[in-house]
């Protein structure tokens, strides 16, 4: 299997997970001492071991993603390099009446011995500002920080 075909079953789990709470089998595509990193967002982090990054997408996942209404995937573009699969696509949440709030960003997917050691989460400049501003008007309860 190649690494895009693991980094799509990943996606595909993550997919199932969201929908069921079950965070379990999303274990099995990361390295135990895994890094997780989101970058030029107000929820920026670093998150390191496999249990705090399933804590930490469940965090987020519950408490902003379920409560929105969610697009992922847009104008995707996958690259596989190397050791790391790069994709680069788009995000939209809304909710209430509220207008969306889009994003773009890169997911970059480091692996070592076919399982992701690193993944990063890379916003594309100015998202940051947007968010923040979408945020103040309409996320109040809303919590998209990992940790």
């Amino acid at each position: 299997m190649t690494l895009l075909e693991r980094f799509i079953a990943q996606r595909s789990v993550f997919e199932k997970a969201y929908e069921t709470g079950d965070w379990t089998p999303l274990g099995a595509f990361f390295h135990d001492d895994v890094a997780y990193e989101v970058m030029n967002m107000p929820f920026h982090c670093v998150i390191r071991g496999r249990d705090a990054v399933l804590a930490g997408f469940r965090r987020s996942v519950e408490r902003f993603d379920q409560l929105c209404i969610r697009t992922v995937g847009i104008e995707s573009v996958v690259y596989e390099e190397g050791p790391n699969v790069l994709v680069h696509s788009g995000i939209r949440f809304s909710r209430d009446g509220s207008p969306s709030i889009s994003s773009r960003l890169w997911e970059i997917a480091t692996y070592r011995e076919n399982l992701i050691e690193r993944l990063v989460d890379i916003y594309d400049p100015g998202s940051s500002g947007e968010f923040e501003a979408w945020m103040e008007s309409w996320g109040e309860g809303l919590d998209p920080s990992y940790v």
